[in-house]
């Protein structure tokens, strides 16, 4: 490595709360909407989050998406994604980037969610992981994330998703960093099916707890307003979307204490979709 590189390596390992935290962290416009909730995200961006919750999409649906963190173009996020159910089970693809030319991290990832009964849905994805700098060698790694979820009642539902549960690591040229280590347990209420309240706990092994809400009205499953909470430190959320015919166009925002502004946005297409 030549100083610059090194200087920039270094910056942004000391900076990884930022860094490898939206790498492997980033949710998508619906869950941003919804206080960074990520269990029970039961849209084409499940993905990005709790994959079994994939486990009983209908039909195979693609989408895009992009999300300018704080406003900072080096803390910009991309990512495409397609589902592809099947009589066994859900398959999905994921390719996602955050960064930009000097500094940018990429996640490819493939995941299989399934069913099992009425009560019970589960998923498992496999990551690969790489940071590239400019001038300078690619480093990567794997890890992995699972999520089950399980219905209580008509009303109560619970889950939790963990990424990286086996502590992987990124390879550098002349040392390893340890992915983050992330563990997420919710709970649902929904009282009837125009509206959900979600409540989830979030911890990095490295940090402290963080304590998340949000919650989402929908109005015959074609508009949808969503909001939410997230700290510490606090961030408020809003966002909400539209739905025609098999087209969803959902946006999300998020206001940092210190930071800033968040936004996003993203569509997704849902072909030969079946009424509810």
């Amino acid at each position: 490595m030549n100083k610059l590189t090194s200087i920039l390596c270094l910056a942004s390992l000391c900076f990884c709360g930022s860094l490898f935290s939206q790498t492997i962290d980033y949710s998508g416009p619906v869950a941003a909407s919804m206080g960074f909730v990520k269990v029970f995200d039961d849209s084409p961006w499940a993905s990005l989050n709790n994959v079994s919750n994939l486990a009983t999409h209908k039909g195979l649906a693609v989408g895009a998406s992009y999300q300018m963190r704080f406003n900072m173009k080096g803390l910009s996020s991309r990512a495409a994604t397609i589902i592809v159910p099947g009589s066994f089970g859900t398959i999905s693809g994921l390719v996602y980037q955050s960064g930009y030319e000097k500094s940018n991290y990429s996640r490819y990832a493939m995941s299989f969610s399934r069913q099992f009964g009425e009560k019970v849905s589960a998923g498992l994805q496999f990551n690969y992981l790489a940071h590239q700098i400019q001038g300078d060698d690619r480093a990567d790694g794997l890890y992995s994330s699972l999520g089950l979820n399980f219905v209580i009642s008509q009303q109560w539902g619970m889950g939790v998703y963990i990424q990286n549960p086996e502590q992987g690591k990124i390879n550098y040229q002349e040392t390893t960093y340890a992915v983050p280590t992330l563990f997420n347990a919710a709970l649902r209420w929904r009282p009837f099916i125009d509206f959900q309240l979600m409540i989830e706990l979030e911890k990095n092994l490295d940090a402290d707890m963080i304590y998340k809400s949000g919650l989402q009205f929908n109005f015959k499953h074609k508009l949808f307003v969503r909001g939410g909470i997230k700290g510490k430190p606090v961030e408020m959320t809003f966002g909400g979307g539209i739905r025609l015919a098999g087209l969803s166009i959902d946006v999300g925002f998020a206001h940092h204490q210190q930071l800033g502004i968040t936004s996003g946005a993203g569509l997704s297409y849902l072909f030969n979709r079946k009424n509810r």
